[in-house]
């Protein structure tokens, strides 16, 4: 009886401890129209119902940008794990190689043997060369090579 008693307050205690903000509810994002896998959202694709608590700079910071990883049909609300960092470069795309040493800037061609986001590490083959290089994406089919 009393091990009950103490993991009742235990609980009351962690419920009082969250923002009531959290508590209550969430911004609801929904499709304005039929969004296909691949959409970058923007201004227009979506409408935010906001709970209490919430803003809207938050909530569009969170979706405005980001990539579907699948079809959200219109008016479906679009969750956070649809969502991902948008792909700059694609597989077998061509791309931009630059390696920075010192004020000295080299630039070649290349092929992404991977397709990646800004930030990620993939792997280019250097087309004149044929080498395989390790290379950071930095933006629209522009990678930097690590050296």
């Amino acid at each position: 009886m009393k091990l009950r008693i103490f993991f009742g307050l235990c609980l009351l205690l962690a419920l009082l401890s969250t923002p009531f903000s959290s508590l209550v509810w969430a911004a609801d994002i929904t499709a304005n129209s039929v969004l296909k896998r691949g959409t970058i959202l923007t201004h227009n694709d979506i409408s935010v119902s906001l709970g209490a608590g919430e803003k809207l700079d938050a909530v569009h910071t969170n979706y405005i940008g980001m990539q579907l990883t699948r079809t959200v049909y219109a008016g479906h609300k679009i969750e956070t794990h649809y969502l991902s960092e948008p792909v700059l470069v694609k597989r077998n795309a061509q791309v931009s190689m630059i390696y920075t040493f010192g004020a000295m800037q080299l630039s070649a061609k290349g092929r992404a043997l991977q397709a990646g986001a800004k930030g990620e590490t993939i792997t280019v083959m250097n087309t004149s060369s044929r080498k395989k290089i390790t290379a950071i994406i930095i933006s629209r089919d522009l990678v930097e090579v690590s050296g």
